[in-house]
């Protein structure tokens, strides 16, 4: 009988699926990649892959949410430098923009096939958790800021949220306009943003 694996053994398999996972799927998609591709890659039995996850699409969206983490938390860091709400709101706004660009993880949720997949595979309460994490994030941002007096008080969370997701809408489609046009229009709309939630609106 095979001994178990100790916790540190566990983490180290765990790792190493989020890496194989991580670049397997960046390299063939998400409907190429098998059970076996994985496993082998991690070097691991396929059998004991479902030790870890029940599907290949939990890999993928567990990867995906470490990517997502990574982003906020480098996002975090970056806006602890910020002198002032509208410095904060500049560097947000942009690096929304960015994101994709940064972490090239993160685009591969957008294509259709890839999310019918999930949507069949993953139970539909752990999607909508996954899909309100960043939501919930933002607008947690937004009441810190207007607590600090960063942000005015009369924008409210869901419009704060409602502009990022627009700006990450109009991300999307980079690959019409080109990154130096698309860097441009976003740090337009960021500065007009920021100067709009920041100032004291006039009586």
């Amino acid at each position: 009988m095979p001994r178990a694996r100790t916790p540190e053994e566990r983490e180290r398999v765990g790792d190493r699926l989020l890496t194989a996972g991580r670049e397997l799927f960046e390299r063939q998609g998400l409907a190429k990649v098998t059970i076996a591709d994985l496993a082998r890659s991690a070097g691991i039995g396929k059998g004991s892959f479902y030790q870890f996850h029940a599907s290949k699409e939990e890999l993928f969206l567990a990867i995906h949410e470490h990517e997502e983490e990574r982003y906020r938390a480098a996002l975090v860091a970056e806006l602890e430098t910020a002198a002032s709400g509208r410095e904060a709101l500049v560097t947000l706004l942009g690096s929304i923009a960015s994101r994709l660009r940064a972490h090239p993880f993160l685009r591969l949720l957008l294509d259709p096939q890839t999310l019918l997949a999930l949507s069949v595979a993953i139970p539909p309460e752990r999607f909508e958790t996954h899909r309100k994490a960043d939501e919930a994030f933002f607008m947690g941002l937004a009441r810190k800021w207007k607590r600090r007096g960063w942000l005015r008080n009369d924008v409210a969370p869901q419009r704060f949220v409602d502009v990022l997701t627009a700006l990450f809408v109009m991300s999307t489609q980079e690959h019409l306009v080109g990154e130096e046009t698309l860097t441009r229009a976003a740090r337009e709309i960021a500065e007009a943003v920021a100067d709009r939630w920041t100032r004291t609106p006039e009586p």
